[in-house]
């Protein structure tokens, strides 16, 4: 065939490569939606395993707390309410984080729900369940629901979060009558609360709370009125 105008010809095979552009487009579009619906499965798997690993950091570092707190105490002689916590206290043997005293690095605050504003708070109080009239000393830290309820899970078998009115964790303080047992209200993983008659954190030393008693604070921490907590010492 001859266009009028011009000795060229049309190719025979004109409009055909078509089809294969068209197809190309369509499993582009198939792929874009495979991606798209996959990414929120791999997001969610993302953050469980993320939790379950922040949750067997935080048990290690407890113990290593623990390890700290018996090492005063037997070694030398120490009161457990006379252990000074502060991370400064390197020169005596009454310093939890003192060479001759503890003889462990201070917690890393890498695993709290803001690493940039929430730090370690070692609480002391008349705690109901581990002892009568005896003073407890706890490590806590502030961290997210879904770490939280890992925690609970690994530590008991339970992912839930007791919820009451500990203590102000902030002005390092622990209040012992509403320390959950039977029949506490309990938080799930999906935000919801029920009633459950079991298990009971009374005498569990390591585990996660819900602090209605903190007042949260996103700029100067604590972030999160969720807390690890690992018992160190009960006189």
């Amino acid at each position: 065939m001859v266009v009028e105008g011009t000795d060229k010809r049309l190719s025979p095979n004109a409009g055909i490569a078509i089809g294969p552009i068209l197809f190309i487009i369509a499993i582009l579009g198939i792929l874009a939606a495979a991606i798209a619906a996959g990414s929120g499965t791999f997001m969610g798997s993302t953050t469980a395993e993320s939790n379950k690993t922040k949750s067997a950091a935080l048990i290690q570092i407890g113990e290593n707390l623990k390890l700290g707190m018996d090492q005063i105490i037997m070694e030398n002689g120490i009161s457990p309410n006379d252990v000074n916590t502060s991370y400064s206290a390197t020169d005596s043997n009454s310093g939890l984080f003192s060479p001759t005293g503890g003889g462990i690095a201070q917690p890393s605050p890498g695993m709290a729900n803001d690493p940039r504003v929430d730090r370690w708070y070692f609480v002391r109080g008349d705690v109901v369940g581990f002892g009568t009239g005896n003073d407890v000393v706890m490590a806590v830290l502030p961290v997210k629901l879904g770490v939280c309820t890992e925690v609970n899970n690994r530590v008991m078998g339970t992912s839930g979060v007791p919820t009451g009115n500990f203590g102000d964790f902030a002005a390092n303080t622990v209040t012992s009558d509403a320390w959950p047992d039977t029949g506490a209200s309990w938080g799930l993983s999906d935000g919801t609360s029920t009633t459950m008659s079991t298990p009971s954190l009374r005498g569990i030393a390591t585990g996660c709370i819900q602090n209605t008693g903190v007042e949260v604070n996103t700029t100067t921490g604590p972030s999160s009125d969720y807390f690890f907590y690992q018992v160190l010492a009960i006189q």
